[in-house]
């Protein structure tokens, strides 16, 4: 079957067509980047709701790697060579380097949290 007979098939049946390259490639990026926040966060925010809501965020977000990480690990002990050096070598990179991302962002909000909730926040400007 062609490709534009398999994209053809997909869009019928509701499936949403696969990123190309360059998007699946910045969306990669943008997962393992260390530093990168999410729409609408705002790290110099005074407000304890704020800092409670992201805390919130980040710990869902890690509890849902976690689980992640949690299938891989488990499912690529049952796999045969290249295959289980790929996912060892991508797929568990990835994971791990997002669920790092996540800690630190969710240990960032914790403190500004206690920050915010203690009164202890100066102005950094």
């Amino acid at each position: 079957m062609s490709d534009t007979m398999n994209k053809d098939a997909g869009a019928e049946r509701g499936a949403k067509p696969a990123p190309d390259h360059v998007e699946a490639q910045n969306a990669a990026l943008d997962a393992v980047e260390p530093e990168r926040l999410l729409d609408g966060e705002n790290e110099d925010t005074a407000y304890v709701d704020d800092a409670l809501h992201w805390s919130k965020v980040y710990a869902e977000l890690l509890d849902f790697k976690r689980k992640l990480l949690d299938v891989a690990e488990r499912g690529v002990t049952s796999m045969d060579g290249e295959a289980e050096s790929e996912v060892k070598d991508t797929d568990l990179k990835v994971l791990k380097a997002e669920a790092a991302r996540f800690e630190r962002r969710l240990a960032f909000w914790k403190t500004r949290t206690d920050q915010l909730s203690a009164g202890t926040v100066t102005d950094s400007a």
